[in-house]
């Protein structure tokens, strides 16, 4: 759809314009009317307007006329004294319904470009996909993926979930990562297991061997095997438990011996004391006999003195 005659009188800011089916650029200074075109074309299109005011100050009529390449007609016009007046026509017939047409037509961005030049690139990003008319659901999913990945907001766009999904973070793609490394990790130790394979490998015979019987050798080897370990353990343990013992007795052993040192060396000391005590008393007994000689002749000799 393009555009091929716009016609606005006495709308907002503008006293009268027209401008045809060309590319047009509206500029000028602040107050000149750029946003006022604009006002109009959505108040043409839309029957609605944020502004205070609709028709220009000073005019009892506003009018605005749009004619587009596919035969769309519209002629919008607000009045102060009477009711309001419009035409939308489609080939050249009056549409029934015209309001309600209309908004399937136009989306309110395209009547606010200055509102979208407004958001960030973010949401300017979104706008853009949603106006994307693809038809899809979980099920188109399931069928393009074998699944419905986790953690993604199927409220977006396709674009957006498809994004989503293969995002370098989302749970699709880690999981996804990690399976084609464990393949990747099989394959290799799959082709070193084939590199070691002799070149005189009999698959044949292999294939008919016996695996059941050679499990329950292996099965009586390891139980064979199991229950000397166990012995092990249980003579380590024993072994363990005999040293402790003779660690005990040696102990005590050494203990007793120096109880028995001690005393020996004290009964020692005493019979050494004793033994010089005797030694002492056998001379003072023998020193007794010549004592008492003494005293006796002392006493004689008192004796015959007093006489």
């Amino acid at each position: 759809m393009k555009t091929t005659k716009i016609k606005i009188k006495n709308l907002f800011g503008i006293a009268e314009t027209e401008l045809d089916g060309s590319s047009v650029e509206i500029t000028g200074t602040n107050g000149s009317g750029k946003t006022s075109v604009i006002d109009a074309i959505r108040y043409g299109l839309t029957n609605q307007s944020e502004r205070d005011y609709i028709i220009r100050k000073g005019a009892s009529e506003g009018e605005i006329l749009i004619e587009t390449d596919t035969g769309l007609y519209i002629d919008r016009k607000k009045r102060t004294d009477k009711a309001d007046y419009k035409s939308v026509k489609e080939g050249g017939k009056e549409v029934s319904g015209p309001e309600s047409m209309l908004k399937q037509l136009f989306t309110p961005l395209q009547l606010d470009p200055v509102a979208f030049i407004g958001m960030n690139k973010q949401e300017q990003n979104r706008i853009i996909l949603d106006l994307i008319e693809f038809d899809w659901d979980l099920n188109w999913i399931r069928e393009q993926f074998g699944e419905i990945p986790e953690g993604v907001n199927y409220d977006q766009n396709i674009l957006q979930v498809l994004h989503d999904i293969q995002a370098d973070n989302s749970v699709y793609f880690q999981t996804r990562q990690d399976i084609n490394r464990d393949l990747k990790n099989k394959r290799a130790f799959i082709e070193e297991i084939a590199s070691d394979i002799p070149a005189e490998y009999d698959a044949d015979r292999w294939e008919r061997y016996d695996l059941g019987e050679a499990y329950r050798k292996l099965e009586g080897i390891r139980e064979e095997n199991s229950r000397i370990e166990r012995a092990k353990v249980f003579k380590d343990s024993y072994d363990n438990k005999l040293r402790g013992l003779e660690a005990d007795r040696e102990i005590q052993v050494s203990a007793e011996e120096k109880t028995i040192a001690a005393e020996r060396e004290g009964l020692i000391s005493t019979i050494e004391r004793l033994k010089a005590e005797i030694r002492a008393a056998d001379e003072k007994l023998g020193g007794l006999d010549r004592k008492l000689q003494d005293k006796i002749a002392l006493a004689d000799s008192q004796y015959e003195a007093k006489k």
